[in-house]
């Protein structure tokens, strides 16, 4: 019986999608490439301890501490679900049963991957309709007075320097 990992485990995530999207979908990515090069899920778990991002390295090495304590591998997947949150439960899931079954995955996960991939292509494009908004306050504060300086202040200065003023009227 598949058991729902999300109702087993805290939810800390919130607050941190992009960083956590990312890395979850390096995880997959790396994952996948490890399956497909014939080693095994503990195996490809060691190599991404090893290779892996910071937030990748650290949830790997959680889940190999927890196979070492005696837990399952099916079961230690569920750490993907504190360290990533909401995204990766279906990951999580289809790894879970996968070990649990013995079913191939690397199918089944390159599906997971291409959804991922654009969750992430989304949150760049979201993040790049936000870069405007936060180049304003640079332009207006550092790039317009020194338009300014450079171009207004020296007309001003040559036409105010081309008066001719002759002392005081009678």
């Amino acid at each position: 019986m598949l058991v729902r990992l999300i109702d087993r485990f805290p939810v800390p995530w919130r607050g941190r999608a992009p960083q956590t999207s990312a890395a979850l979908v390096e995880f997959v990515d790396l994952f996948v490439v490890l399956l497909k090069s014939g080693r095994t899920s503990h195996q490809a778990l060691d190599c991404i301890a090893r290779w892996g991002s910071d937030d990748v390295q650290r949830t790997a090495v959680r889940i190999l501490d927890r196979c070492a304590m005696g837990e399952r591998l099916a079961d230690a997947l569920g750490e993907l679900l504190v360290v990533f949150g909401a995204p990766a439960v279906g990951i999580a899931n289809t790894l879970s049963t996968a070990e649990r079954d013995g079913l191939p995955v690397a199918a089944v996960l390159d599906r997971l991957v291409s959804e991922a991939h654009s969750e992430r292509r989304r949150q760049a494009q979201v993040d790049a309709a936000k870069l405007p908004i936060k180049l304003a306050f640079p332009l207006v504060a550092c790039v317009l007075p020194s338009f300014v300086a450079l171009t207004v202040v020296p007309i001003l200065i040559g036409a105010l320097s081309s008066l001719n003023v002759k002392g005081p009227l009678p």
